[in-house]
């Protein structure tokens, strides 16, 4: 099972159901400059510091239009590599992209457990 998340903007969908028909209608567009700025290179920075003995902890980031989708470590790797690293990859990729896009117009869709975050608002 590979962790995949998919950032985009805030309201551009309205279930997390709908996220990959969406980020299809982003393939081919260039990547928007914001989103470039502020979250690809921050996925870019991380793949740029993992250690050599450690590559499969690389994230796989495939960017269009206003969309990221981000494929963290598969489970297939624990067999090659042991430890806590690639158990908590998950985790620790989600926490890192929670932090690139705080406070910003984007929210983050997590595959695992078909959610958005933040939340929806409901006034």
């Amino acid at each position: 099972m590979n962790y995949d998340f998919v950032v985009l903007p805030m309201g551009a969908v309205d279930s997390p159901a709908e996220v990959p028909a969406y980020v299809r209608t982003q393939g081919g567009l260039p990547v928007d400059e914001q989103l470039h700025r502020f979250v690809v290179a921050g996925l870019q920075l991380w793949n740029s510091r993992v250690p050599a003995a450690y590559r499969h902890a690389m994230l796989n980031v495939e960017a269009a239009g206003d969309s990221v989708r981000v494929t963290a470590a598969d489970r297939a790797d624990r067999r090659r590599h042991r430890g806590s690293a690639v158990d908590s990859a998950a985790a620790a990729v989600r926490r890192l992209i929670e932090g690139l896009i705080s406070g910003s117009e984007y929210q983050l869709y997590d595959a695992a457990d078909n959610t958005l975050w933040p939340p929806k608002r409901t006034e």
